[in-house]
Order: C-alpha cells, then structure tokens, then sequence
C-alpha cells in the first residue's frame, strides 16, 4: 500500500552539515533519502532531525557513489569558507558570465583578530569537493538512473576558482543544463521561514537534466516602490547583457517591475534580528571581563565599539560587530552574515557608562533563528561544534526557496 511519503521527491544529501538544505527541501515537498558527512555531529543532527534517513559518517571524497539510494535530485553545498571574505579576502565584485561559464549559447568579514588567508592547499580542498558532486553524478548517469536535478550554493567568489568554468562544462557534457543566480537569504521569503534577519550572499547553482522544462530562478523580493508601493523587485545587473555572479549592490539592484515608475530602483524588504533575540538569556558588564574562570579585559577595539553604539542608539539595545572595518548595528536590520565562527555578533545593553553596559555573544539558537532554522531543529555536539553546523547551513528558506523552483521543473 503507498503511502504520502511514496509521492514526495526523492533527495539525496552530499555535505549534509546542519542539514538546513534537507530541512528547506523536505518543506517544499521533498523527502530527504540519504544524507553524507566527515563530522559526527552532523550525522548525529541528520539523524536527530530525520529519523528516516540513511545518514552516513564518511569524508566525501572516498564515499561510494554506487551506493547511494535512487533518488531524482541531488543536493550538495562544496567547502566555501576558502572562498569566503572570511577565508580568502574575495572580492565581492567578482562577476562571471553564465554564457561563458557554460561554454554554450561585501564588507571585509573578518574578526578583529585577523583569519588566515586561503593557501592554495585549502583552494585545492574546495576544488575537491566541487568535483564530488561532478562524480556523484557521472556514477548515477552511468548507472543509467541519472538525476535529474543537482543542486547546491556556495559564495559569489567560488566563481573565482580557476576550474569553475571547466566544472560548469564538464556537467554540460554529462547532459546538464547549468544555471546561476546570486542571492541574499535577506531577500527571499519560502513558506513558513520568511526571510533571514541576515545578510548573506550567495551563488545558487542547478544542473538539470536536458529535455526538462525551463528553469527559473529569477529572485523576486517583496520591495518598497517609491511610487507604487510593494512591489515584486527584479534584479538589474551593471552590464544588462548578461547574467553575472555578484552580491546586491555592488553587481545588481532590484527595480519596480512597472513600467509607469521607470522602472525605479527598489529596496527589499527585510526582517529585523530584533525578533530572535532571546531576552531572557543572562548577560555581564564590560567591567566584568569575559566569562570565564580568571578576568579577561575585553579588547580595546571591542570596547571602543560598544561605545560608538552607546552614544549612537541613546540607550537602546543594539549590535556590536566584531568584525574588521565594522562597527554597530541597530536590531531593527538583519544583522551580517553568520559564520562558522559565530564570534561576531555581541548584544549590548547601554548602561550608566561604558562600564554598565551588560553584553554577551549571540547564542547559537539566535543564530540558528538568523539562518530561519525552526526551534524545533537540533543541533548535536558541543557548543563549538553546533556553532560550526549553524554557520555553514544552507538557510532553510534559501533551501526551499531553490526547492520550490526545481519542483516546478519536475
């Protein structure tokens, strides 16, 4: 006898993490099969939150293909953090063309204490990754039960790899149709997860299957016209002949979508991170030191921020952002984007003086909230592992947000 779960699409899950591309999958109307990771805590996290599928603890690269279960999509996000402002010092203005690349017709996110840049051992690591998924799917294609879609995301400045275009081709050649959009999780709304009270930028790319309807991934974010109102936005890219890989408002903005404005430039309408905060979790005084067992004076630079925000709110709470060339944030903005890290985001309360002032680092459930994971979403491991897992996920509603477009196609 069938059963609902006979009717859902079958997804299989390479670099499964914190599992928020299953979690936006399986709301879009997909059934999560399979899911693959080096780390034992995101195992355990795709087990914990789907206690159906096959969840296997194994470094990508020497992992079976063979083995994996039938399904019809494929979904795998390769390293980024190499890629990364964080990793790597990329450019934000790195632009590709997608007609190239097919071969047919931000701000500096460190912390305040300075990240390694990207050697070309850590390069060659992304590289290896990106062409797992290439392997996966040429072993499903010989096997004769090809997906017929492969999707995933990674940041803008993946496209700076110097195999990117050879990767995008060499799907080609497997009977893949590539496709790209450069998105921010500020940006996109799915269902019940809204969008993100972040801003993170992201290259989104799927691969389907030739002979499959037109894909579209167009993003359409609820926008404020200043002559019509809300509107749809759409992306207006610097040079309009081509598709390019890039973040908003560096390489694309959104404009109305009238054409009785002029097609006005529009901004999206965002979710504030004040909602995610949880109140009731407790704070220390600046004088007070870190936490821990022996006094640590926080940094001077750290101290000097919470300042700024002091004078700067008039005594409202607020952001302090440990990150290079950043300063503060109010809590009525997303805040910036959630790292494996997690060291970046301080809540401040002003006080009397600077002294008085009582902060503390955001938890790792408002920073799941960040990422529009649901409460009910657990994390295994310990706090510097789930901090990890948070940081590295797909968001959800970016997750179904991709799922729902690749579910038209089908």
């Amino acid at each position: 006898m069938s059963t609902a779960t006979d009717t859902l699409i079958p997804t299989n899950h390479l670099f499964s993490g914190g599992c928020g591309d299953m979690v936006g999958f399986a709301n879009a109307g997909f059934r999560p099969r399979f899911a693959a990771n080096h780390d034992p805590a995101a195992v355990a996290t795709a087990r914990a939150n789907f206690p159906g599928v096959r969840a296997r603890q194994e470094n990508i690269h020497s992992l079976d293909m063979r083995r994996l279960p039938e399904a019809q999509v494929l979904v795998g996000s390769p390293i980024c953090f190499e890629a990364s402002p964080s990793g790597g010092r990329a450019t934000p203005k790195t632009q590709l063309s997608l007609d190239d690349a097919a071969g047919d017709g931000e701000t500096n996110e460190n912390s305040d204490e300075e990240d390694e840049k990207a050697t070309p051992a850590a390069w060659s690591l992304t590289r290896a990754t990106a062409w797992d998924l290439l392997r996966a799917a040429e072993v499903a294609v010989a096997a004769r039960r090809p997906y017929d879609v492969i999707a995933g995301e990674n940041v803008p400045g993946f496209a700076r790899w110097p195999l990117f275009n050879a990767w995008l081709r060499a799907f080609n050649d497997l009977g893949y149709t590539p496709h790209l959009t450069s998105v921010n999780a500020a940006h996109l709304e799915s269902g019940e997860f809204g969008n993100a009270p972040q801003h993170r930028h992201r290259l989104l790319f799927v691969f389907t299957r030739k002979g499959l309807p037109k894909l579209d991934l167009r993003p359409r974010p609820l926008s404020l016209c200043p002559h019509c109102g809300l509107v749809r936005g759409t992306q207006r890219w610097e040079t309009e002949s081509r598709r390019r890989v890039g973040t908003y408002g560096i390489t694309y903005i959104y404009v109305c979508p009238n054409r009785r404005c002029g097609h006005l430039e529009v901004k999206p309408v965002l979710r504030p991170i004040r909602d995610s905060i949880d109140w009731s979790l407790p704070t220390r005084k600046v004088s007070a030191g870190k936490p821990g067992k022996t006094f640590r004076a926080y940094a001077d630079e750290t101290v000097r921020k919470v300042g700024l925000g002091r004078a700067r709110f008039d005594g409202e709470p607020f952001i302090a952002v440990l990150r290079n060339n950043c300063t503060t944030q109010s809590l009525d903005e997303p805040i910036g984007t959630v790292t494996a890290a997690g060291t970046h985001h301080m809540l401040v309360i002003p006080g009397e003086s600077l002294g008085d002032c009582r902060v503390r680092m955001l938890s790792v459930r408002e920073r799941a909230r960040a990422q529009t994971f649901p409460d009910t979403h657990y994390f295994q491991g310990n706090a510097t592992e789930q901090t990890r897992l948070v940081g590295n996920a797909v968001p959800p509603t970016v997750g179904s947000w991709l799922a729902q477009r690749i579910a038209a196609v089908l």
